[in-house]
């Protein structure tokens, strides 16, 4: 709530200055402050970007503000240089070579990988009071938030997870069944639990009381996140995207979290989306998690190199 009042008291504020900017009455409307546009000149990590992204897996990466690449519904800041420097870094460690290691065929993630990644800076609030930490369009492009918020001198993975890494896989596992379809049993198995845009709600069945659904508060109920609980499709990329950034100790606690009914739901669909993944696309989640989780670690001790490229 403190954030969205916040957040209208500056839009208000920016509102009044560009009002009163447009009652100058000294201006030359014949002449423009902009001259051609001119392509930014390219710097030391722009080649680095050639190299590591374009070349091999054939994405822009996209890393200055452009509207055209913006959500203008939200008020957003560009991501700083330096820390965009060290995402690239880390999503090309953790996730790219992840999946190449994992399947042994680097042409897999050039066919099947978004052809954009954009970084902004800040996080994108709604008004609903959720944080936007990621968006996919149409398979074409990916955009992650909050960049700026990276400490490269004291790296969590638990917040590299929670706002890059379980998004880029949601994503990622997205474009794989959109391109061949997971069993339509899985939809099944749950199906008059999903709540649509209330993922987030809570509501005390006696009481009629609402208050926010945590990941706990899913489990119970046979998911493995609250937001699993929109809808059949985020529900099965979810699994995915929370089965590889996690340790086997952490699923299994949730299992036995969820309570003896939670647990059998999440299994009976987790049962389908490990077939799916190994049958339809070769990949063992297994050994796609064993892969992730020590390049995580990797990344946390100080085993790649994150310095700025100058």
């Amino acid at each position: 709530m403190k954030r969205y009042i916040v957040y209208n008291v500056l839009a208000l504020s920016f509102f009044l200055l560009f009002s009163a900017c447009n009652q100058d009455t000294d201006i030359d409307y014949g002449n423009s402050i902009f001259t051609e546009e001119t392509e930014a000149e390219k710097s030391a990590f722009d080649k680095w970007v050639l190299s590591n992204y374009t070349n091999p897996y054939n994405i822009l990466l996209k890393y200055r503000m452009e509207d055209k690449e913006s959500d203008m519904t939200h008020v957003l800041v560009p991501a700083s240089y330096e820390k965009s420097v060290v995402l690239a870094k880390i999503v090309k460690h953790v996730w790219l070579e992840a999946y190449d290691e994992a399947t042994g065929n680097p042409n897999f993630l050039r066919h099947y990988v978004p052809k954009i990644l954009h970084f902004v800076g800040s996080p994108a609030y709604e008004d609903n009071g959720t944080m936007v930490v990621g968006t996919a369009e149409g398979g074409m492009k990916i955009t992650l938030y909050n960049v700026n918020d990276i400490d490269p001198d004291n790296i969590s993975v638990d917040m590299l997870n929670e706002y890059y890494f379980q998004t880029m896989h949601h994503e990622f596992a997205h474009i794989l069944h959109q391109t061949k379809n997971f069993d339509p049993a899985y939809e099944r198995i749950t199906e008059s639990s999903y709540v649509g845009s209330d993922w987030y709600i809570k509501t005390d069945p006696t009481t009629g009381q609402t208050s926010s659904r945590s990941n706990k508060d899913a489990w119970k109920e046979g998911f493995v996140t609250a937001y699993a609980m929109s809808e059949s499709r985020e529900d099965f990329v979810e699994n995915i995207a929370m089965y590889v950034t996690n340790t086997k100790e952490y699923w299994d606690n949730m299992l036995t979290e969820a309570g003896e009914t939670g647990r059998i739901l999440i299994q009976r669909k987790f049962d389908i989306v490990y077939e799916y993944m190994e049958s339809t696309w070769g990949i063992n989640l297994d050994n796609l998690r064993d892969i992730v989780l020590r390049r995580q670690k990797e990344i946390s001790r100080g085993v790649i190199d994150l310095s700025v490229i100058e």
